[in-house]
């Protein structure tokens, strides 16, 4: 019917739209957040944009959830602003009718949260820590970062450079300071770069500087000028991977009899159930009284989604803990909202019902 193409289609543009915004908003607040932990030398520069992948992907499915309410809720609130929902219902059309439309654009966004949480989520972490003892093994100048201190992970050395050419990977301006045996070496050099043999090993080559090597409180110093000085690097033991949580599959969180095996399925399967109901939720909370001022549709909607979500999340704390039933966990906060969607429904159905004419 006429009503259900316009509705999805305007369902449709409303979500892709709320889904880029909150998507822009995620990006920048992840990029600074990562950002900050560069600077802090806690994270390589060019983990960043990965890092920032593998993030987003991890918070889609609630950002994705929130769109779909957003995007149910929207279209139907101008409808009733503009005084088509109404028409609608003079013309005998019923409030649980709009269900159909709304379950048609809902299940298969649903279905690709599913998709998310339960295949590409676990998939994504699996790929960050890899990723991440990847970095770990790496030689100390993957530390290495401009205008700024850092250390290495043993502690025996601390490097600063002034400027680094990303395409070349040489560094200008290089200084270095290293401690062996209890004897202090300083190192600075006009420029320095990255080099592998063919045998694996590792070295950081300085050019054009001079060593300085001896004893604090002594005055037995020596200073050596150089062309080239090379100095080793052993790759960083990161020794066994531990699987986490989140990393596990469908197939080993149902073998895994843990509370947090169980914990981490009912949030899986939680997010995309719950964003099918918040889309039907949408259809009663919509509703925008024109002859008022004021309409606390949207406050009301909010405190429901974070009601929501803050059930899902203490539920799965509590089993976690083993303070919950897992199945009282999986199904208590999504049978609390639905009896809230029957109330509601109840309600403005009562309210909006059609009017029969009298003969």
């Amino acid at each position: 019917m006429l009503y259900r193409r316009a509705l999805t289609r305007e369902m449709g543009l409303t979500t892709g739209a709320v889904l880029t915004v909150l998507v822009a908003i995620a990006l920048v607040v992840l990029f600074i957040r990562l950002l900050g932990d560069v600077a802090r030398g806690e994270l390589a520069n060019e983990a960043v944009f990965v890092f920032l992948g593998f993030s987003l992907l991890y918070f889609l499915p609630v950002l994705m959830t929130i769109a779909l309410f957003a995007g149910v809720l929207l279209p139907l609130s101008r409808m009733w602003r503009d005084s088509e929902m109404v028409i609608w219902f003079n013309a005998g059309l019923s409030l649980t009718q709009w269900m159909r439309p709304v379950l048609i654009f809902a299940v298969p966004f649903s279905l690709v949260i599913l998709l998310l949480t339960l295949v590409l989520n676990p998939w994504m972490q699996t790929k960050k820590s890899e990723y991440g003892q990847e970095l770990k093994s790496r030689s100390e100048s993957a530390l290495i970062a401009p205008g700024l201190f850092a250390e290495s992970s043993a502690g025996q050395r601390v490097y600063y450079v002034e400027s680094l050419n990303p395409l070349t990977g040489i560094v200008r301006n290089v200084f270095m300071q290293s401690r062996i045996d209890g004897r202090l070496g300083l190192v600075i050099a006009r420029e320095g770069d990255y080099t592998q043999l063919p045998d694996g090993s590792r070295y950081l080559v300085f050019k054009e500087g001079r060593r300085y090597e001896g004893t604090p409180g002594q005055l037995d110093y020596r200073v050596v000028r150089f062309e080239r000085y090379w100095m080793r690097l052993d790759p960083v033991a990161t020794g066994a991977r531990a699987v986490s949580i989140r990393q596990m599959s469908v197939a080993e969180l149902l073998a895994d009899a843990t509370p947090p095996a169980r914990a981490q399925l009912l949030w899986r399967l939680g997010v995309p159930i719950s964003a099918l109901i918040l889309a039907v939720m949408a259809i009663p909370l919509s509703f925008v009284n024109t002859r008022a001022r004021r309409s606390y549709g949207l406050v009301i909607a909010l405190l429901l989604y974070f009601v929501y979500n803050n059930l899902l999340s203490l539920s799965q704390a509590w089993v976690a803990q083993d303070k919950l039933n897992p199945l009282v966990g999986m199904w208590a906060s999504h049978l609390l909202m639905l009896s809230a969607v029957v109330i509601l429904f109840y309600r403005r159905s009562r309210q909006h019902a059609p009017r029969r004419r009298r003969p």
